[in-house]
């Protein structure tokens, strides 16, 4: 093992039961067997099931790691691994340095007692000393930041403030490894932003870091390795952005399938289909902030539309990005109008300003004089942006709202 690796995973598998009476047995007959030196049975036993199967992998020292799979896929159970709190049935985990864990919300902490005294027993269970407990004391609470609640029982927390409480306890034990599970999914918006941009600055003190969400706008900012869980099998492991493109290729078709046409709408126009075309012309291809994109829709005509305009919003998944809305410019010359029948349109965009991350579209379809609401559409299809090198730099707009143009053409007709 490299010095500057601090976790292995060699071929690690988990088995779980279904059944409790029958885990109960296989876990007592597991003990006998350790017991008398016997090893554990290769294969399945009855209401059994792999819920991590030969994992392998490697986390260095400042490395920032998104783990990241749909639920059930072993992400939890993959961490309680790394963290020592369960055994892998085959293959092994090797860690080194101490390692600062926030699995599940307000673990270890005890109910009946103050966030204080919570704070002296995880840290002396880490191995601190009392000295060192109080030369951090005012560091843990500043960071919580939850006032005088401090000495309060923690029984009588939200889920907000033990979320602030343990991760504050997690990253003053000065841990070389720090492993936090989905508890920032509770927290307000300033203290998330402050755990993220705490665990970025202990990445590049040399913590290495695995953090499991699955708000991908988040992994994205934060991480530079991700890795993708499905099954329990490691799907992909590689940059942030290519590892939740594949992520996201897989489960395309799973997110809220099936286009929303809100009450009215059908009267007049229904979208068959929705595809969002990249630069290159290339359908679900890779869309790149910065570049040109194109939505192609498949629409039924039910009453004539004369010169409708057309306008779609792209809604961030994730996180607080960039929203924006794409819109026909008012005085678009020679808008067609559309009989009744099937046609295909694209919606040109010149310029996306989005950040990277993932967005849905909705569709909006209005009279010549954007008035009369002809359309309302959801759920259109989903849009995964890519980053451009240097849009960044080339005044990228960040604020929440971004109106661009949009050119209008007829793929089937004039």
């Amino acid at each position: 093992m490299a010095s500057d690796v601090l976790i292995q995973g060699q071929t690690v598998h988990k088995k779980f039961c279904l059944d409790l009476k029958r885990s109960l047995w296989y876990g007592l007959t597991g003990v006998g067997r350790e017991l008398l030196g016997r090893s554990h049975p290769q294969q399945l036993r009855q209401d059994e099931f792999w819920a991590i199967r030969d994992v392998n992998f490697a986390i260095k020292r400042g490395d920032i790691v998104g783990l990241i799979g749909p639920n059930g896929s072993g992400k939890t159970t993959l961490l309680r691994l790394i963290n020592g709190l369960i055994k892998p049935d085959r293959g092994q985990i090797t860690v080194r340095g101490r390692v600062g864990a926030l699995i599940q919300l307000g673990a270890g902490f005890s109910p009946i007692l103050s966030g204080r005294e919570n704070i002296y027993i995880n840290a002396a269970i880490l191995g601190l000393s009392r000295r060192e407990i109080n030369t951090r004391m005012d560091a843990i609470v500043e960071f919580a930041d939850i006032g005088e609640f401090i000495n309060t029982p923690v029984r009588n927390y939200s889920s907000g403030m033990r979320a602030r409480l343990g991760f504050a306890v997690a990253i003053h034990m000065s841990p070389d490894i720090l492993l936090v599970d989905e508890v920032l999914s509770v927290g307000d918006m300033v203290f998330r932003n402050k755990a993220l941009d705490r665990m970025n600055k202990l990445a590049h003190s040399g913590v290495a870091v695995v953090f499991v969400s699955h708000n991908l706008s988040q992994v994205d900012r934060l991480c530079n390795v991700a890795m993708y869980l499905n099954k329990g099998r490691l799907e992909h492991v590689g940059s942030t952005m290519e590892v939740i493109s594949r992520y996201s290729a897989a489960n395309m078709g799973s997110h809220e399938k099936g286009i929303i046409h809100h009450p009215g709408s059908g009267e007049y126009v229904w979208i068959h289909d929705a595809t969002v075309l990249n630069s290159l012309g290339e359908v679900n291809g890779a869309v790149h902030n910065g570049e040109t994109m194109t939505l192609r829709l498949l629409l039924e005509v039910r009453q004539p539309l004369r010169h409708p305009h057309f306008s779609f919003m792209a809604e961030p998944i994730h996180g607080n990005v960039t929203a924006t809305l794409f819109s026909m410019p008012g005085a678009f010359p020679n808008r067609p109008s559309l009989e009744t029948g099937r046609h295909t349109i694209d919606l040109k965009v010149p310029y996306v300003p989005l950040m990277p991350g993932q967005y849905r579209l909705r569709l909006s379809i209005t009279g010549d004089d954007n008035v009369q609401l002809w359309g309302r559409i959801t759920n259109l299809a989903l849009l995964l942006v890519h980053p451009h090198p240097g849009f960044l730099e080339t005044g990228a707009d960040h604020s929440i709202w971004t109106l661009m143009p949009v050119e209008l053409h007829r793929v089937d007709g004039p």
